[in-house]
């Protein structure tokens, strides 16, 4: 007999191995021959379960959508906070509470849902919300369009110079 997380296993002689140690006798199970049913999983319990469809309090703002496209990128932050492995706050009416302003948020999801790009105007306020929950394909998207292309290769030009604002305070200086 095996004890394994509290609870016993039966094992029969031609699948377990037998050694005595001073009396004590101790059976192991091959590993093919578990019955993982009755294994318990400790992580598994622990796993908030989330339905398939999900409605979110983002900073006041209501949005709803599918578990799948959260979890869109595995590598984001919202794919991690709704893995099942973070608790979630919830709003007085159920929706799941994320704390960022949501005037955004419906472009990101909008990302994950088709690949759509927010309007020009919004481009600099939904990077920062990417980066914020790590969403790389987005951010790498938007650094391609105005006007963040432009200041990527101002950037650019200003590594290639290092001392370029130097030249330029001492060309700004009053000349006595």
């Amino acid at each position: 007999m095996v004890v394994h997380a509290g609870q016993q296993l039966m094992e029969n002689s031609n699948n377990a191995m037998s050694t005595s140690n001073a009396g004590d006798e101790f059976s192991f199970i091959k590993p093919d021959s578990l019955n993982t049913s009755s294994v318990l999983h400790p992580l598994k319990d622990n796993l908030e379960e989330f339905p398939e469809v999900v409605s979110l309090n983002v900073g006041g703002m209501y949005y709803t959508t599918r578990l799948s496209t959260l979890r869109r990128f595995e590598d984001s932050m919202l794919a991690v906070m709704f893995s099942g492995r973070h608790r979630i706050p919830k709003d007085t009416e159920g929706r799941y509470f994320i704390d960022r302003d949501g005037k955004y948020f419906g472009d990101v999801l909008n990302f994950l849902r088709n690949g759509d790009l927010p309007p020009r105007e919004h481009v600099r306020a939904v990077y920062r919300e990417a980066q914020y929950y790590s969403l790389g394909p987005l951010q790498d998207t938007l650094e391609e369009v105005q006007p963040l292309a432009g200041e990527k290769v101002r950037q650019a030009f200003l590594d290639l110079m290092p001392y370029y604002k130097d030249a330029l305070t001492i060309a700004s200086a009053p000349v006595c």
